[in-house]
């Protein structure tokens, strides 16, 4: 998140850094709405930017709580139809923050009836949900995300696979990488310390970052 740059800029500062690709992300680095993402003509503008630049590859995320207002629904179906006029093939979403003082199995039933009629809409606009699971989440395991996968029942659901969220959250994470391999559409790949959920440097932390990335291969 480039807060000091507009989008085009931004691509153009990641290009010439050596990438081959981006992820747009309609927040800020205080996960504010960036206003010019939902702007009449930003999807057609920004895809030309990124062809301009060279981007080889892109996706579009919208890391937000759907399920905590009527709102926030309407804007995430917002955000997936930009991402839509974009023509990206996904949009990476997370799903709800647990909420403590609410019975889990409320919070589950409220994200799974969300997460299909997300799943429907992506469908009919030709995009792909890359759900992307976090601590402190209500889906904050492999293990509850494929159980998510199953309820939800669509096509469309795909994995955006952080590997330090899987070191943070997965008994065994290598296990887990290998059991979400027919859903990953995308990785964040950092490396963060034991119990610390901090995205650091591929250097710094406490994962082996070899075995994470010989195992996505």
């Amino acid at each position: 998140m480039l807060p000091q740059y507009s989008y085009a800029e931004a691509v153009d500062f990641i290009m010439n850094s050596g990438f081959d690709g981006v992820e747009i992300s309609a927040f800020d680095k205080h996960f504010h709405l960036r206003e010019e993402f939902c702007a009449p003509g930003f999807a057609a503008a920004m895809h030309d930017a990124m062809a301009r630049s060279g981007v080889r590859g892109f996706s579009v995320s919208a890391h937000m709580d759907y399920t905590e207002t009527p709102e926030a629904f309407d804007l995430i179906c917002k955000l997936i139809r930009v991402a839509a006029e974009m023509k990206s093939e996904y949009i990476i979403i997370n799903g709800a923050i647990r909420r403590e003082n609410e019975e889990y199995e409320a919070q589950w039933e409220a994200m799974i009836q969300r997460t299909r009629e997300l799943a429907h809409m992506a469908g009919e606009l030709g995009l792909r949900l890359a759900v992307e699971y976090e601590p402190g989440f209500v889906i904050d395991n492999t293990e509850l995300l494929l159980r998510a996968f199953r309820e939800v029942d669509s096509p469309v659901m795909g994995i955006n696979c952080d590997i330090g969220h899987v070191f943070l959250c997965d008994p065994d994470p290598l296990y887990a990488i290998e059991q979400s391999a027919p859903y990953i559409l995308q990785c964040h790949v950092e490396n963060m310390a034991r119990g610390i959920h901090d995205h650091l440097v591929p250097w710094e932390g406490d994962m082996d970052l070899p075995a994470y990335i010989t195992k996505l291969r």
